[in-house]
């Protein structure tokens, strides 16, 4: 445990950061110490306006701090993780090393090029020149995260989630070009502010329910291109939360680093995976057509087949055991089709929409086979499994309507 001394000295430490980031025209944020590495944020504020623009501010305070120099500057000493999170962290970091009776501030930001290997962990060498003061202004302003254009990004996708304890929103978001962790981090905390403030429903219950109401919780998807998007592959999610939203109508929280206004992003540990498998394995348009075309009409010709059959099952000419008889090829041809699409390469983008109403399509044919295998007879009854497989049917035609106008659109 920490002395008392070591905790009241950190704490003035905090106090003295806080004092001179906001004479220098920031809002300073202290961080919960769940946030490894950082003790604070410093946002940069215009004509009393928060811009989104932040600092990580990591604080050391005492003379075992100070106690190490090159005579130009303090030798600060950390491990290996703390220098690899702050590099990756989604804003840039500033170490502080706090002279609490001086009440003098030495900072260095946390770079590549400064930071020095040591074998054991790192050292950076933060100059005794570099004091944290109106001198220092230019040179933190140099270091904030961007801002970014709204034509920089699209909002692809909004949903109200909402429910009778909270207001939310679910925002997902591609980016329109390259991006990097900050840029990206920007376009996060610019759309989950500005989402906040949203006045869509979903119907008008809940339109009745939150009225003009802000919203309570906030999701945020990124998707670096569409096709990421099309494949479901986030290169982050994010999550906001209103500090007075009750226990009981807070979602799971997610594991990731604040990013400012008690936003947490989580970056996908499996997007570059998942993107390269896409790549490596999505066909032509012209290698996609020529390989789903012939089964769609051949499944076409068996719906209607399986159709007749139980439409005569149904009447009553048909037995149970004819009905599995007259369409037992049918039943094994279907799915065999629906292994062969399940196994085929991935669509090409333009392709999505058509593929989608294809695998709902050949779904719906491939559950009538279900019904009538042999764990499905011991599941349901005759009864059942006609009335479920004319369900089916109704549903694949409908698919197959949609189907057919997705393919005229790809032509």
């Amino acid at each position: 445990m920490k002395s008392i001394d070591t905790e009241r000295t950190e704490r003035r430490g905090v106090a003295l950061v806080m004092e001179c980031f906001e004479a220098l025209g920031f809002a300073f944020r202290e961080q919960a110490e769940s946030d490894y590495g950082i003790d604070g944020h410093a946002e940069l504020i215009d004509a009393e306006l928060p811009t989104g623009q932040l600092l990580g501010i990591q604080i050391k305070s005492g003379v075992s701090y100070l106690s190490e120099s090159t005579g130009t500057a303090f030798v600060f000493r950390t491990d290996a993780d703390h220098v690899v999170y702050w590099l990756n962290h989604a804003l840039p970091v500033v170490i502080c090393l706090c002279d609490i009776e001086k009440r003098v501030i030495y900072w260095s930001p946390v770079t590549k090029e400064i930071a020095i290997p040591t074998g054991k962990g790192f050292k950076f060498n933060v100059p005794v020149s570099q004091t944290l003061s109106s001198q220092s202004l230019s040179q933190l302003k140099d270091l904030l995260t961007p801002l970014i254009p709204p034509n920089r990004y699209t909002v692809f996708k909004t949903e109200d989630l909402s429910h009778g304890l909270a207001k939310r929103y679910s925002f997902s978001v591609v980016i329109n070009g390259t991006a990097s962790k900050a840029e990206i981090s920007s376009v996060v905390r610019q759309v989950t502010t500005d989402g906040a403030k949203r006045r869509y429903h979903r119907n008008h219950l809940v339109e009745g329910r939150w009225g003009d109401a802000d919203a309570h919780v906030v999701w945020t998807f990124v998707y670096p291109s569409a096709e990421d998007h099309a494949r479901h592959n986030h290169i982050c999610r994010s999550l906001w939360m209103n500090e007075s939203l009750d226990d009981a109508a807070r979602p799971s929280p997610i594991k990731g680093e604040n990013i400012g206004n008690n936003i947490f992003v989580e970056w996908s540990e499996t997007y570059d995976f998942l993107a390269t498998h896409a790549l490596e394995n999505t066909l032509t348009k012209e290698g996609y057509l020529s390989a789903v075309r012939p089964l769609i009409e051949e499944l076409k010709t068996l719906l209607v087949n399986v159709e007749a059959n139980l439409s005569s099952l149904t009447a009553g000419d048909f037995t149970d055991a004819l009905f599995l008889c007259t369409t037992d090829h049918a039943r094994r041809r279907i799915s065999k089709i629906y292994m062969e699409i399940t196994d085929m390469p991935l669509a090409p983008f333009e392709c999505k929409d058509m593929d989608g109403r294809l695998e709902c399509f050949i779904a719906c044919m491939d559950n009538i086979s279900v019904f009538y295998s042999d764990k499905g007879r011991g599941m349901w009854s005759e009864s059942e499994r006609r009335s479920l497989s004319l369900q089916q049917c109704l549903d694949a035609r409908k698919h197959l309507v949609e189907l057919e106008y997705e393919s005229k659109k790809v032509r």
